[in-house]
């Protein structure tokens, strides 16, 4: 028998080593992404540090970049801005390795909302600006559009601050995206 192959009877196709852990990782983030979304951010935060124990940090990878970027992600929904920004930068380094231009430009929005947050209006902007025209993403997570280009998004009415390519991935994201949404705080500057 092929120890390196693992099969489960009517399944779906043998899955190897390394898909087995890349989807357990991808489970886990996804348990811990919905966990943070309802504010279990200690339960959140474990899964999270149990998918990078399946991760080598020494091996960049998108998976590696996705990870950390969700860990500051969940730093900055509890207000840990410096924790928030390590992670973030982690992340934008190692999709810059591995070119991942979605993940590069998601982390580099991400860095955005943290000095946003600390009022830091500048330099949030600079790294806004830094994929404009052709290197942005919609907000939304779920959407597999991949990079487009600024025309070819429609900017949240509420805090200015999030951009997606269609009604439908704006309502997927709301729920996502309503706690940082800010309708009476549109930062014109940002």
């Amino acid at each position: 028998m092929d120890t390196d192959m693992l099969t489960y009877p009517d399944e779906g196709p043998a899955l190897t080593p390394n898909d087995s852990v890349l989807a357990e990782v991808s489970k886990l983030s996804l348990q811990a992404r919905q966990l943070d979304a309802r504010g279990s951010y200690t339960e959140a935060e474990r899964l999270l540090q149990q998918a990078l124990d399946l991760v080598d940090p020494a091996v960049p990878s998108p998976t590696l970049a996705s990870l950390w970027n969700t860990l500051g992600e969940l730093y900055l929904h509890t207000g840990k801005l410096d924790g928030a920004e390590h992670w973030f930068e982690k992340s934008l380094d190692v999709s810059i390795i591995t070119h991942n231009f979605k993940e590069i430009t998601t982390s580099r929005e991400n860095l955005a909302r943290v000095h946003r947050i600390r009022s830091e209006l500048l330099k949030a902007k600079a790294l806004k600006m830094l994929g404009a025209p052709d290197d942005m993403c919609c907000s939304n997570h779920a959407c597999a559009k991949g990079l487009l280009r600024s025309p070819d998004l429609s900017i949240c009415g509420g805090c200015k601050g999030a951009f997606y390519c269609s009604h439908e991935c704006q309502r997927e994201d709301w729920e996502r995206h309503k706690r940082r949404c800010r309708r009476d705080l549109a930062p014109d500057a940002v």
